[in-house]
C-alpha cells in the first residue's frame, strides 16, 4: 500500500485543490482529495496500479453544486481513499473511470439516473434502474432551499487548502463576535 504521505504529494502534484487527513474510525477515510475533474483519471489509473479498488461511486447535493465521491481500498492493507470532484449545478458532468475500473459502470450508471449527473465515456450509459423512456427530473434531486452548503457537512477532515477557492466550500463561515 502506498503510504499516506505519498498519496498526499501525489494529490498535490495531480492538481488537488484540497488535501485531507482523516480519522479512520470517526470518517472511514485515511485520506480524501478534492480534485479537478481534469485530474480524475490521472489520479484514479494511480491509485489501481497501486493496488487500490475502486469500492463505489455516491454523488453528494448541495448548494454549491453536485460532489461526485470516488471511494478506494487496498484489501491487502485497508485505508480508505477518497477522490472528489464537484460537478457544476448546471449539466453536472465529470469524467467516467469505467476505462480504468469496469465496475464504476454501473455506479456511475445509478449515480446518473439518481441525480442526472453525466459520466462522460461511460460506455453503457443507459439507465440502470429508471425506464429508458423516464422524462422527469432525477428523483434524487432537491430544491435548492433544502439543500446544505458543502462547508457545513464536515466532510474534509484535516484539510489542507490548496486553492483559496476553496476555502468558503470546506471551511464554515465564522459567527461574527458580538461585543
Amino acid at each position: 500500500m502506498t503510504s499516506i504521505e505519498s498519496l498526499e504529494s501525489r494529490f498535490r502534484e495531480g492538481g488537488a485543490l484540497v488535501v485531507s487527513r482523516h480519522d479512520f474510525k470517526r470518517d472511514g477515510l485515511v485520506i480524501s482529495a478534492a480534485i479537478p475533474d481534469s485530474s480524475l483519471t490521472k489520479l484514479a489509473r494511480g491509485l489501481r496500479d497501486d493496488g487500490y479498488t475502486l469500492l463505489d461511486v455516491s454523488v453528494l447535493e448541495a448548494k454549491e453544486g453536485f460532489l461526485v465521491t470516488y471511494h478506494f481500498d487496498d484489501f491487502n492493507e485497508p485505508g480508505r481513499v477518497a477522490l472528489r470532484v464537484l460537478a457544476e449545478k448546471e449539466d453536472p458532468a465529470v469524467p467516467s473511470l469505467c476505462s480504468i475500473f469496469e465496475g464504476a459502470q454501473w455506479h456511475e450508471r445509478e449515480s446518473s439516473d439518481f441525480y442526472g449527473v453525466v459520466f462522460f465515456g461511460n460506455t453503457n450509459p443507459i439507465p440502470l434502474i429508471l425506464p429508458d423512456d423516464f422524462s422527469g427530473p432525477p428523483p434524487l434531486r432537491k430544491d435548492d432551499q433544502d439543500l446544505a452548503a458543502l462547508s457545513s457537512l464536515g466532510l474534509f477532515g484535516k484539510p489542507q487548502i490548496l486553492d483559496p477557492s476553496w476555502e468558503a466550500l470546506v471551511n464554515p463561515p465564522q459567527a461574527e463576535d458580538k461585543a
